[in-house]
């Protein structure tokens, strides 16, 4: 679960903002550990942020310099553009610290092997930016910013990576909804995992979303959690190619590619679910007795009303008791009898 939001004292530099990102970072998402150095390192050209291999954390002059403005101009009300420049540096430095999060005994050798692999980027870079969206107030108050620069959690800044985030946010919601979860909770589970463990406990969740899981045996449930990956390593890398458009038509094909994938994954769990089905068997019927064969075949005088006496041969008025054509007005109920 995520750790309680405790409103601390505000960083007081931002040398004392950057120390304490880290620490704060885990304690928001509630990881085992983060691989960060504790070492900052202001990069040129055109590097917005990097968590490096290393543990290293790389951020650009355009992340830095907007926060050292914020810090000379501490308490004062400042214009909504400076506001949205300094929440954009400091979403930078909470998705760059969430790459750094794991479970215990994590390895970024491991994280960067896994991080290679089709499918692997493409879901790390979302889960990172997704969540770091969605927890920024809480970490910005976290750290106090909300009093060094008044109004910094009521403005909203535009985000990154529109191609892999409405992606993850279709994945997670539909697990969300398949498994009766929490909402955020699949996000906060695939975040506190490293690029190692977020497809596999993709699969995971998808596979324990079904029925499977009661219907399986070992060898079978293992087929069909890989056809589940090779499914989700052959769509995800597909998002590349959405990449450079602008954010609005990146968002919007990878919605869409996102619904044709998640259509596949449902499909493969169906067609599993239905490999446990039993066929009915043909089953064979009585020969037809004599008895019953005499009442299946109807007699010329059999009518659709039977059980009345047939029409009298004589015209004119009828004797009293003698049959006539009923009236269907009287005797609706033999009338339609079957």
């Amino acid at each position: 679960m995520t750790a309680t939001l405790v409103a601390a004292p505000a960083a007081t530099s931002l040398e004392d903002l950057l120390t304490r990102s880290g620490p704060e970072a885990v304690a928001l998402s509630g990881a085992a550990q983060s691989a960060w150095n504790g070492q900052v390192i202001e990069a040129t050209g055109e590097v917005l942020g990097l968590a490096h291999w290393d543990g290293t954390l790389y951020l650009g002059d355009s992340i830095l310099d907007p926060l050292r403005q914020m810090y000379e101009r501490s308490g004062e009300k400042q214009p909504m553009p400076d506001l949205v420049r300094y929440r954009e540096s400091l979403a930078t430095i909470l998705h760059e610290q969430a790459h750094f999060l794991g479970p215990a005994g994590a390895t970024q050798e491991a994280a960067r092997g896994a991080f290679t692999r089709p499918g692997g980027r493409q879901l790390e870079e979302g889960v990172a930016e997704a969540w770091a969206q969605d927890h920024l107030n809480d970490f910005l108050t976290r750290l106090g910013l909300d009093k060094v620069a008044p109004g910094i959690n009521d403005v909203k800044g535009g985000g990154y990576y529109p191609a892999f985030v409405p992606a993850v946010r279709i994945l997670a919601t539909d697990l969300e909804n398949r498994a009766g979860l929490n909402r955020g909770e699949v996000l906060n589970a695939l975040n506190r995992q490293t690029a190692e463990g977020q497809l596999p406990l993709l699969v995971t969740l998808l596979y324990n979303s079904s029925r499977l899981p009661e219907l399986d045996a070992p060898a079978e449930a293992a087929e069909v959690r890989g056809r589940l990956e090779t499914l989700l390593r052959d769509g995800l890398p597909q998002l590349d190619a959405f990449e450079l458009l602008p954010p609005g038509f990146a968002a919007a094909r990878s919605r869409s590619t996102t619904g044709a994938l998640l259509d596949r994954l449902h499909t493969e769990l169906r067609s599993a679910e239905s490999d446990h089905v039993p066929h009915p068997t043909a089953c064979a019927l009585p020969a037809p007795s004599p008895t019953t064969t005499s009442r299946m075949v109807p007699s010329p005088h059999h009518t659709a009303l039977s059980g009345l006496a047939p029409p009298s041969n004589h015209s004119g008025s009828a004797a009293p008791g003698s049959a006539r054509s009923p009236d269907r007005r009287a005797a609706p109920a033999k009338a339609l009898a079957r």
